[in-house]
C-alpha cells in the first residue's frame, strides 16, 4: 500500500509540470522557453544558483505579465463588443468561426476534400493535368479547341464527373484567357457558378 501511495502521490506533480510547460510554451518566445527549461531542469536537480534562480522567476514573471495582458486585451474587446451589440457573424465570416472553433476543439476537424485533377485523352493516350503543363501532343490541339469555341468534351476523360470538368474548364480559360461556351458547359452538365469557384480555387 505504500508503493502504491507513493506512486499515486507524484502523478498529480507530473501533471502540474506538463501543463505549466505547455503554458509556458505558448508565453514564451522559443530562445525563452529552451532557457526556461533548462533552468527549469536544474531546478528538479537542485543544481541551481541563486542567480539563475532569480533568472527563472523573472521569466516566469514575464510569461504571467503576458498572460494578463492578454486577458485584459480579451477582456476590452469583449466589453467594446457588449456596449455595441455587435454579433460574431458581424465580426467573421461562417468559415473563419468554424475554423476558431475546430482549432479550439469545439467541433470535430473537418476532413479535407481532395480534388482530383484534370484527367484527359487524346488519340487513345490518357494525361493528367497536375501542377506541370500539358505535353505538346495534347496541349496544342486542347487549346487551339478551346480558343477557337469548340467543344472540348472529347479530350475530358472524365465526363461524368461535374467537379473535375469545372477545373478542367477553369483551369482552360485562366491559361487561354478564353471563355467557354455556355452551351458547351450544359453539354457538360456543368453552371457557370461551378466553373467560377473553380477558378476561385486555382493557385494565384
Amino acid at each position: 500500500m505504500a508503493t502504491l501511495s507513493k506512486s499515486g502521490s507524484s502523478l498529480p506533480v507530473t501533471f502540474r509540470v506538463f501543463f505549466l510547460r505547455k503554458a509556458m510554451a505558448k508565453l514564451l518566445s522559443d530562445p525563452e522557453f529552451q532557457r526556461f527549461s533548462e533552468l527549469q531542469q536544474k531546478q528538479s536537480s537542485f543544481t541551481i544558483t541563486s542567480e539563475e534562480a532569480d533568472e527563472l522567476r523573472d521569466i516566469v514573471a514575464r510569461a504571467q505579465q503576458k498572460r494578463d495582458d492578454r486577458a485584459a486585451a480579451m477582456q476590452s474587446i469583449e466589453t467594446f463588443i457588449s456596449q455595441f451589440d455587435i454579433g460574431a457573424d458581424e465580426l467573421f465570416t461562417a468559415d473563419q468561426i468554424a475554423d476558431a472553433a475546430r482549432n479550439f476543439g469545439l467541433i470535430p476537424a473537418a476532413k479535407k476534400e481532395r480534388v482530383l485533377p484534370p484527367q484527359l485523352s487524346f488519340n487513345g493516350k490518357p494525361y493528367q493535368w497536375t501542377a506541370r503543363a500539358l505535353p505538346d501532343d495534347i496541349r496544342v490541339p486542347l487549346f487551339e479547341a478551346f480558343t477557337s469555341g469548340a467543344s472540348v468534351k472529347a479530350f475530358i476523360a472524365t465526363p461524368k464527373d461535374t467537379t473535375r470538368c469545372a477545373a478542367t474548364i477553369a483551369r482552360l480559360e485562366r491559361e487561354t484567357g478564353s471563355a467557354y461556351a455556355d452551351a458547351w458547359l450544359e453539354e457538360l452538365a456543368v453552371s457557370r457558378a461551378q466553373v467560377d469557384e473553380a477558378l476561385a480555387k486555382l493557385p494565384a
